[in-house]
C-alpha cells in the first residue's frame, strides 16, 4: 500500500552500516528525551521491523488480498491439530504459543513480527539482494503506542492479560462466531514468550492486528499539534547499497545462521556464503 504520510528519517540517505546506526541513535535520542534511557533494568526499548519494499505499509499476512477470503479459526484448527506431532513435548499448548508459532512459520495470522534488535530488522531489509526497491526498516515506540491506542495500557502487554483477551478467541469460540476474528480495531503490542529457539534468537516482538488491516493508518500517528501521538518512524534502505549492508553485517555475524540456529538457516546461509553473484 502506497503511503501517504511523511515519516522524519524517510529522507535520510543511507550509504553503510554505520549510518545506519547512527540514525537510530538519533530517532531514540529525540523520542526518549527526559527519560533515563541509560538505565538498564527501566528501559524502553525501541521495536524495529526490516521489509523489503519501503513503500509497503504495516499489514499482516492475514489481512493482505491473498488471504481476504480466509477464514481464521480454520486455519488456527489445523494448524494446531496437524501440528502437534512436530512440535517437542514440552512445548506451551495454549492458544497464544500455537499462533505465535504459527506467524513465525509463515501461516496467516493478524500478528506483525518486530524486534528488539536494530540490526536484525535491517537485516531482514536487506536479504532480498535482488531486488530493485528500496528496502525499508520500521522504528517504533511500543510503549507510546499502547498509551495512545489501547485504553488504561502503558507498555507491551502479555498474553492473557485482559487487555488482549479480545484479540484472540479460543479456538472453540471462533468456531461460533462467523469468523469475527476480534472485536477492537487498532493493534496492541504484545511481548510473545520465546517459545521457539527462532523468536529468541530474532528477539522477536509482536503487534497484534484487530480489525485494521494498516497500522500505519492509525489517528495519532506523528500528530502535529494536540492530541497524543505515536510514534512511527522509517529508514529508508537504497536497493544500490542493499549487498554491501548485507555483507557488513555478515561481518558481524548478522546472518542467516544466527538469526535462524537451525539446519535450514545453516543450509541458506552456505548457499549465499559459496554461491556466485
Amino acid at each position: 500500500m502506497e503511503q501517504r504520510k511523511v515519516f522524519p528519517s524517510e529522507d535520510i540517505q543511507i550509504p553503510s552500516l554505520e549510518k545506519y546506526l547512527r540514525t537510530v541513535a538519533i530517532i531514540r535520542r529525540n523520542w526518549k528525551k527526559g527519560e533515563a534511557i541509560d538505565s538498564r533494568g527501566d528501559e524502553k526499548a525501541l521495536w524495529y521491523r526490516g521489509q523489503a519494499n519501503s513503500s509497503w505499509g504495516l499489514t499482516p499476512s492475514r489481512w493482505r488480498e491473498a488471504y481476504a477470503e480466509a477464514n481464521e479459526s480454520e486455519m488456527r484448527l489445523e494448524f494446531e491439530s496437524v501440528g502437534r506431532q512436530l512440535v517437542p513435548a514440552d512445548h506451551q499448548r495454549d492458544k497464544w504459543g500455537w499462533y505465535f508459532l504459527m506467524a513465525h512459520y509463515g501461516a496467516p495470522t493478524r500478528l506483525l513480527d518486530w524486534t528488539v534488535n536494530p540490526l536484525v530488522a535491517l537485516y531482514f531489509a536487506v536479504s532480498s539482494v535482488n531486488s530493485n526497491a528500496d528496502a525499508a526498516v520500521w522504528v517504533i515506540d511500543p510503549w507510546n503506542w499502547n498509551e495512545v491506542h489501547i485504553p488504561h495500557l502503558w507498555g507491551p502487554a502479555l498474553p492473557d492479560w485482559k487487555e488482549t483477551k479480545p484479540y484472540l478467541w479460543n479456538i472453540e469460540k471462533a468456531q461460533d462466531t462467523d469468523n469475527k476474528e476480534a472485536n477492537r480495531k487498532w493493534p496492541i503490542a504484545i511481548e510473545p514468550p520465546h517459545i521457539d529457539k527462532r523468536i529468541s534468537a530474532q528477539e522477536g516482538r509482536f503487534f497484534l492486528f484487530g480489525n485494521a488491516k494498516d497500522m500505519v493508518e492509525a489517528p495519532g500517528v506523528n500528530r502535529k499539534g494536540r492530541g497524543k501521538k505515536a510514534k512511527l518512524d522509517k529508514i529508508i534502505i537504497p536497493s544500490a547499497k542493499a549487498k554491501t549492508i548485507r555483507d557488513e553485517l555478515h561481518r558481524i555475524s548478522i546472518n542467516e545462521k544466527t538469526i535462524f540456529p537451525d539446519l535450514s538457516g545453516l543450509a541458506k546461509h552456505i548457499c549465499w556464503e559459496w554461491h556466485k553473484f
